[in-house]
């Protein structure tokens, strides 16, 4: 329907406000249209050339623009090495965000590596391209041990259920196979896998599951922000006891609940924490720090407010405190 279809552009649409200079920007602007601050990391590792100014490719030679040599003495091992280590880490941005793995760290590290080598202190930007190589895994890692005990729990599941677990049995040792060669994309594939063939005999659980362990983020992420949890935690504790019990209706029924009850209070603290935040990013631009990565990060969280998903919101928030806090 033509009204419907009205309705769904409307949603694509979002407007935040520029922290760096408060301009009013609508849509996914990649920089500000008043003060020029880019909003997101370049696909193509770039440098600013010291004598015109204009951004090379970090791998050229000369500057496309006046034509002088940008290499310097001793530069051309770290010239190699930067956009190396970036097309190593791309293919690891790629899977965790297929696979929904938080990777906040890591990002922020690469957009200090591209500030850094548009600079050309490669020295340092290759440093910060390895960190952000290291953080990015582990968090991958992480994600693998979680996804190897959600598997043996539905084997265990499964098997109460009466039906042969033989389908989650291969795909938990697919994923532990593959998990020890390396293969981080292959072992994720894998345990989505098993979760699939799980869902016909054990589908409640592994909603009720999902709800639960989304109220135990989002609890997490407000004791950052010392909001009042308690009623939240007491259903989540409520919950998980009803899960342990094999009740997966009840243990679905209080997590929901449990996080509609902390949504409630979301809207009001996450803009106290955005107004917050603002200030201190403006005293922090005032006594000359850098701020590019603390006004990525809050427009981030200012996209997400402005698309109501306070959670998604507060959880920038968070980075934004950690990223401050750096400084």
């Amino acid at each position: 329907m033509p009204g419907d279809q009205r309705e769904a552009n409307e949603e694509e649409v979002f407007e935040f406000d520029c922290p760096e200079c408060g301009k009013h920007i609508v849509g996914e602007a990649d920089k500000c249209p008043g003060c020029g601050t880019e909003f997101v990391i370049e696909e193509v590792p770039m440098l600013d050339c010291p004598y015109c100014g204009e951004p090379c490719p970090i791998e050229s030679v000369t500057c496309a623009s006046c034509g002088k040599s940008l290499v310097e003495e001793g530069e051309d091992e770290l010239r190699q090495e930067f956009p190396r280590l970036v097309a190593e880490v791309k293919p690891l941005l790629i899977i965790s965000k297929d696979y929904e793995v938080e990777v906040g760290e890591g990002r922020r590290l690469i957009d200090k590596a591209v500030q850094a080598g548009k600079q050309r202190d490669l020295a340092t930007a290759v440093q910060m391209v390895k960190e952000a190589r290291s953080s990015i895994k582990a968090a991958l890692d992480e994600r693998l041990v979680v996804e190897e005990g959600n598997l043996e729990k539905l084997v265990s599941i499964v098997s109460r259920s009466g039906i042969d677990p033989k389908e989650v049995s291969d795909s938990l040792s697919a994923l532990r196979s593959l998990r020890e060669e390396g293969d981080t994309e292959g072992a994720l594939q894998a345990a989505a896998k098993g979760r699939k063939a799980a869902e016909r005999s054990s589908g409640k659980y592994l909603e009720a599951n999902d709800l639960a362990e989304s109220l135990s983020r989002l609890i997490d992420v407000c004791d950052q922000f010392y909001l009042d949890s308690r009623e939240a935690k007491r259903m989540l504790h409520e919950a998980r006891d009803a899960g342990d019990h094999g009740d997966w209706g009840m243990m679905g029924i209080l997590a929901r609940k449990g996080r509609e009850q902390l949504m409630r209070s979301l809207p009001e603290a996450t803009r106290a924490e955005m107004r917050k935040a603002k200030n201190q990013l403006l005293d922090a631009k005032a006594e000359g720090k850098d701020v590019r990565t603390l006004v990525k990060v809050l427009k981030d969280a200012g996209v997400a407010m402005n698309r109501e998903r306070y959670d998604q919101a507060l959880e920038r928030l968070s980075d934004f405190k950690d990223e401050h806090k750096r400084l």
